[in-house]
């Protein structure tokens, strides 16, 4: 929690200490160092929110609600459960924190990514409650859209955006994902549905 809050650079060693509630002796004999532990915490973040977000999709068989779920799922987690202002997401703070400085980061944050990214794949390819259909590649492009605008709204969320405004951008994701099929647009990518 402490480097999801703080980040990698921001957290110190007594903070952290503290927080894992360990002495010094008994952190490097058990962690061997502040970064074995970050990377630990990266990949237990990614076990833990893909477990609780493919429960939300458990009993779901609608897409849009699916996908409804998931965002709200993520946008709950980057909040937290009686935290004051957002947390954002441990892959975005990371990121943008430590960007391409350690390839072992870049490794996990790809995990990540991934994981964020199958779990919009599952949610879309779900039926839609309007039969529309979708090719495998609307599916990747349109989970790769969700990511990307969840990623965004979720750094602005920390940089102060109002609950009215994350509330549209929310709609807004949704309507943009399921545009073709509400309006009987064809496919946008010259595939026949």
């Amino acid at each position: 929690m402490t480097f999801w809050q703080q980040g990698y650079e921001g957290t110190n060693l007594p903070e952290l200490l503290e927080a894992m509630g360990v002495g010094r002796a008994s952190f490097y004999n058990a962690f061997g160092s502040k970064r074995d532990v970050f990377l630990r915490s990266l990949d237990l973040y990614f076990e833990t929110v893909r477990a609780h977000l493919e429960s939300l999709l458990a009993d779901v068989g609608d897409s849009r609600q699916a996908v409804a779920r998931l965002i709200d799922g993520i946008l709950n987690v980057a909040r937290g459960a009686g935290a004051t202002g957002w947390r954002g997401c441990l892959i975005g703070n990371t990121a943008l924190e430590l960007g391409a400085s350690d390839p072992e980061v870049v490794t996990r944050l790809k995990i990540g990514v991934d994981v964020f990214r199958t779990l919009f794949k599952k949610a879309i390819s779900l039926p839609s409650a309007t039969g529309a259909k979708r090719s495998e590649h609307e599916i990747d492009l349109a989970a790769l859209q969700l990511l990307a605008n969840v990623q965004g709204l979720l750094v602005l969320a920390k940089s102060g955006l109002s609950d009215a405004d994350i509330k549209d951008m929310r709609a807004a994701m949704l309507a943009s994902v399921f545009f073709n099929e509400e309006s009987g647009l064809p496919s946008t990518s010259g595939e026949s549905t």
